[in-house]
């Protein structure tokens, strides 16, 4: 499973990639060697925005970027005159190829300072820089120095001077892309970050030559409005920043250096077994006894979840291989296997490429690709190998760490692939199973303990590595919800809690004995009742930093959450403009369109945010019920109410339901004028058919986009409406026993409604948009003691 380190807004948080076309520097190599991704870099801790540019470039962040006045654990090694390798990334997981967009063309440029820790914080901003490598325009090739780092792979490969003192030091990579600096205003765009290191050399130079940063730039200065696009150019670039330093120039100490410096700081620990990012995995107490095993299990699990918490953007690929290795040593002490721990060797990493021997000096010249460990001919650092295993590719069946599922090993299959399957026969829903033409679902996992004289054992398979939220206590589910990629279920609770469970590690026999106890991996208790919560469209385990969701909470700003961190990650305040007090939406959904914009729905009001613009409101409001004029002109008459649900077509219509029994559909995916109104109060077929509702709770959209499903409170029937053809009414699915004021969801699955019932029975009704009137369920089934709810993730499956 791979989690986020959040991270990953989370960590794996960045890479919510969503801030594509920019770049991070992410992992650097010296002499060749890779140090490994994010290991002695300090990096953004805002995953979302990890390689977004500085702004603005006058403020602390221009020294070592976003969080950069917070060192790391590690610090890496180098010697005098080695060669240093810059790793740059539009996605800093590695998980797609490019570094950064062709359009950002300009200068880069190598900083040093010299500390007396360059693992300590706040120590990055201020005085002591001294530039060591600066390239602009070549005319000679016709490119400009983040052209030449593209071709490369995104690498920038400079020789450190020969003759400075020996210590600790930070090296930062700059690159400024002028794309934008000829515009009004201009947008000069800066990418910084840190690596740090212990020189060891027996020189003695100090640098006089340095310069404070943030102030090495003057934003007035040419440099900063000039124009790339020019072809061909027609003056030369002005230089910018203090002159480079070159090895000899420099005043000397008065001590003459005969030994060499020793670093005692930052070092790899000596019982480290494996790394991630700049977190490292401890040898496990010995065990020889049940108690001893369990506690150096325990111990396993620990430092499990302090790897996922440490991750920063370029992810926690090797926290899944430690994680891994923890349920070899827990499965150990389940078979009475108590001498230990068992050996890691089978979940390390394949080894880390070394570049190819670069060209001579100091440029963005060529190095072979092949030598980053993440880079896109290498193998991926996450994936889990045996220790003879090469890094040139391997076997695409354990890619992302599951058991082959076509081996002899009893047919198991992971939770995502076991979720439900839809195909002409046989399918999965959920956890339940369904067979040919008749449906006969069984339970095979649940979070409530199962009843023991319904099966003969209940094994308990925790999702959890956090003691802390084993258990969510008495209070009732108020939703749960599938992630996309169909490997996590997030569930909100009466009393507040936003958990999830992490189903990806889970492997389920088939066929099922006993049905498996599950445990939430981790949990956020809200400080307010919570409203509404909507899942990352992009949300994947494949890359933990996506592993996103927003919840709108009474009286406070809308937040980003991860389960991967325990921290809020971004939040976005929606405040009224008459009180100005926090208005909390009832209703959250992501665009269709573009995942980086999410909706909000509230009374009398649709607000669209950036998820990328932390701390900001609403790039635009949009009023549900429109003005007395643009009534007069012939507008729409409007939605009213409190905006209690969202969703969008796959033609791009949204679709808007409020509590006071209104819908609205808007065009151009939500960002156009409105399609139409109508008042649900006014549905005369409801009134006759004795079915009522007191306030829209959900409305959902056929595959083709014809059909409108509206869901109501206190409600028998799912109303199905004719929205591209008739304009009308079409039919009514009723019997689905949901006279109740709390949301009972209701999905959506091919041409089938499946919806949950106060009674906890399931129905589901076939033929969605083919038969007009009262249409009663095609079938039905008891899925629990009490109210049933449901949501619904389609895998394929076939036996």
């Amino acid at each position: 499973m791979q989690l986020w380190n959040f991270k990953a807004l989370l960590l794996a948080a960045a890479t919510i990639n969503a801030v594509s076309a920019h770049t991070a520097f992410t992992n650097f190599f010296v002499d060749q060697a890779p140090e490994g991704d994010g290991k002695c870099v300090r990096m953004s801790n805002v995953i979302p925005k990890a390689t977004d540019p500085i702004r603005p470039p006058t403020s602390q962040d221009m020294a070592c970027g976003v969080n950069g006045e917070k060192g790391v654990a590690r610090v890496c090694p180098a010697k005098s005159g080695s060669s240093m390798t810059f790793n740059f990334r539009d996605w800093p997981d590695g998980s797609q190829p490019g570094s950064m967009d062709k359009s950002h063309m300009g200068p880069c440029s190598i900083y040093m300072k010299k500390v007396d820790n360059s693992a300590a914080d706040n120590n990055a901003a201020g005085p002591g820089w001294f530039k060591i490598f600066e390239e602009d325009y070549d005319n000679s090739s016709g490119q400009w120095c983040t052209s030449k780092i593209m071709a490369n792979d995104g690498k920038l490969s400079i020789k450190l001077p020969t003759d400075l003192a020996g210590g600790y030091y930070l090296v930062r990579p700059e690159i400024l892309a002028l794309h934008e600096a000829d515009k009004t205003p201009a947008d000069p765009q800066f990418y910084v970050g840190c690596a740090q290191i212990f020189l060891e050399s027996t020189g003695s130079a100090v640098p006089s030559d340095t310069v404070s940063i943030p102030g090495h730039v003057d934003m007035q200065h040419p440099a900063m409005t000039f124009g790339v696009w020019n072809t061909p150019k027609q003056i030369s670039f002005p230089q910018f920043g203090p002159p480079t330093y070159q090895s000899g120039s420099s005043k000397r100490d008065l001590e003459t250096r005969t030994t060499q410096l020793k670093q005692t700081i930052g070092l790899k620990p000596a019982n480290c077994i494996i790394e991630n990012d700049n977190w490292c995995g401890l040898t496990l107490p010995s065990s020889s006894d049940e108690k001893g095993c369990y506690a150096s299990s325990q111990n396993c699990w620990d430092q499990s979840k302090e790897c996922y918490a440490s991750a920063g953007p370029v992810g926690s690929k090797n926290c899944k291989n430690w994680e891994s290795y923890c349920e070899s040593v827990q499965q150990a002490c389940k078979s009475g296997n108590f001498n230990g721990p068992p050996s890691a060797a089978a979940f390390m990493p394949a080894p880390l490429s070394r570049l190819a021997v670069p060209g001579s000096g100091n440029s963005a010249a060529s190095s072979d690709n092949t030598g980053d460990q993440t880079g896109d001919s290498a193998k991926p650092e996450a994936e889990i190998s045996s220790p003879t295993a090469s890094s040139s590719g391997g076997d695409d069946s354990a890619k992302d760490g599951s058991v082959d599922t076509c081996g002899s090993n009893g047919g198991l299959k992971t939770i995502a692939e076991q979720a439900a399957s839809l195909t002409s026969e046989n399918y999965r829903v959920g956890v339940n199973l369904m067979e040919g033409n008749q449906y006969h679902p069984r339970i095979v996992a649940s979070s409530k303990d199962p009843d023991p004289d319904g099966f003969k054992r209940a094994d308990s398979i925790s999702t959890s590595i956090d003691q802390k939220h084993r258990s969510l206590g008495s209070a009732y589910f108020k939703s749960a919800q599938w992630s996309p990629d169909g490997t996590s279920i997030l569930v909100s609770t009466a009393d507040h809690v936003l958990a999830t469970h992490i189903l990806y590690l889970v492997y389920l026999p088939f066929p099922y004995d006993s049905p498996l106890r599950l445990r939430p991996y981790s949990s956020h208790q809200s400080p307010e009742p919570v409203y509404a919560t909507v899942i990352y469209p992009s949300y994947t385990l494949q890359d933990p930093a996506s592993a996103l969701y927003l919840a709108s909470l009474r009286s406070l700003p809308i937040r980003l959450l991860s389960p991967f961190s325990p921290s809020l990650l971004a939040s976005y305040p929606l405040v009224s403009k008459t009180t100005e007090e926090y208005i909390a939406p009832h209703s959250l959904l992501f665009s269709s369109h573009d995942p980086k914009t999410f909706f909000a729905g509230s009374l009398n009001l649709i607000s669209i945010f950036d998820i990328n613009r932390n701390g900001e409101g609403p790039v635009e409001r949009m009023p549900t019920v429109p003005s007395k004029r643009t009534k007069i002109v012939g507008g729409i008459g409007g939605v009213k109410g409190i905006v209690s649900a969202l969703n969008m077509s796959s033609e791009g219509i949204l679709a808007a339901g409020t509590f006071s029994r209104w819908v609205g559909l808007y065009d151009a995916y939500g960002r156009g004028g409105s399609l139409g109104a109508f008042d649900l109060q006014g549905d005369i077929s409801g009134r006759q058919e004795g079915i009522g509702g007191m306030g829209v709770t959900q409305v959902l959209w056929s595959a083709d986009g014809r059909y409108l499903c509206v869901v109501e409170r206190c409600s028998d029937c799912i109303g199905v409406w004719d929205v591209r053809g008739t304009g009308k009414k079409l039919a009514c699915m009723r019997g689905r026993k949901a006279d109740t004021n709390q949301r009972m969801g209701v999905e959506v699955v091919g041409n089938e409604l499946w919806a949950g019932g106060v009674d906890g029975t399931v129905r589901v009704w076939h033929g969605l948009g083919k038969t007009e009137g009262l249409l009663d369920p095609t079938w039905e089934f008891k899925a629990h003691d009490g109210m049933s709810s449901i949501h619904l993730e389609f895998v394929p499956w076939k036996k």
